[in-house]
C-alpha cells in the first residue's frame, strides 16, 4: 500500500531549515555562512533546501519577517482603536522577543547591514515587508473609518512609521543589550498612541 504524503511535512521542513540557518548565523554571521553549511546543519541536500527557499537571501528574509507574522494576522480583524493599540503592543513584544535571546542579539543588525550591501536580500526583505505594511495599513484604515483613530498621516504612512519605529527599537536593544522588554513595548505603544491619535 503506498504511503500517504504528510501534509504537515512542508511546514516542518521549512522550520527545520530556518532553525539550522539561525544556528549557523549565530556561529558565523550571515555573510560567512554558506548554503552548504545550512544544509549540513539541517541534514538535508541543497536540492531539498531550494524547494523551500530560492536563495540565502530568501532564508534571511523569512527569519527577519516571520518574527512578527503571527501578530500581524490579527490586524485583518481589527476595527476598535484600543484593540488596535493592544495588537500593536503584542506585535512589538513578539518581534522583540524573537531577537532577544543571547545568541540572536546580533542577528537583526547583521541582516539589515547585509541588506544594505546586497540588493537581492534588500529586494526580498522589501517584498515581504510590503505585505506586513499593507496588513497594518488596512487595520489602521478600518479603525479610521470606524471613527476610532484620527492619524495625521495616511494609513500607509502611519503603518510605515510604526514599523520603522518597531525595527528601530529592536536595533537599539541589540546594540545596547537592553533587557527590559516591558519598557520597550511601553515605548512602542506610546509611539502608536501618538501616531494613531485614538478617540478618547
Amino acid at each position: 500500500m503506498p504511503r500517504l504524503a504528510d501534509p504537515a511535512l512542508p511546514e516542518r521542513r521549512r522550520g527545520q531549515i530556518l532553525d539550522a540557518a539561525r544556528n549557523c548565523f549565530r556561529e558565523r554571521g550571515f555573510r560567512e555562512t554558506t548554503i552548504e553549511e545550512i544544509c549540513a546543519e539541517a541534514r538535508i541536500s541543497p536540492g531539498m533546501l531550494y524547494r523551500y527557499f530560492g536563495s540565502k537571501a530568501d532564508i534571511v528574509a523569512a527569519i527577519a519577517l516571520d518574527a512578527r507574522a503571527s501578530a500581524e494576522s490579527a490586524f485583518e480583524q481589527l476595527n476598535e482603536s484600543e484593540a488596535l493599540l493592544d495588537a500593536l503592543a503584542d506585535l512589538a513584544r513578539t518581534f522583540l522577543q524573537a531577537f532577544s535571546a543571547e545568541g540572536d542579539r546580533a542577528l537583526l543588525p547583521d541582516i539589515w547591514a547585509e541588506a544594505a550591501r546586497d540588493p537581492v536580500l534588500a529586494k526580498a526583505l522589501k517584498a515581504r515587508d510590503a505585505i506586513a505594511a499593507a496588513k497594518l495599513a488596512g487595520a489602521i484604515s478600518r479603525a479610521q473609518r470606524a471613527g476610532g483613530v484620527y492619524p495625521a498621516l495616511t494609513a500607509e504612512d502611519a503603518a510605515e512609521a510604526l514599523l520603522a519605529g518597531l525595527e528601530g527599537l529592536a536595533l537599539r536593544r541589540a546594540l545596547w543589550t537592553e533587557e527590559d522588554m516591558n519598557a520597550a513595548v511601553r515605548r512602542f505603544r506610546a509611539l502608536a498612541l501618538l501616531v494613531l491619535k485614538p478617540k478618547r
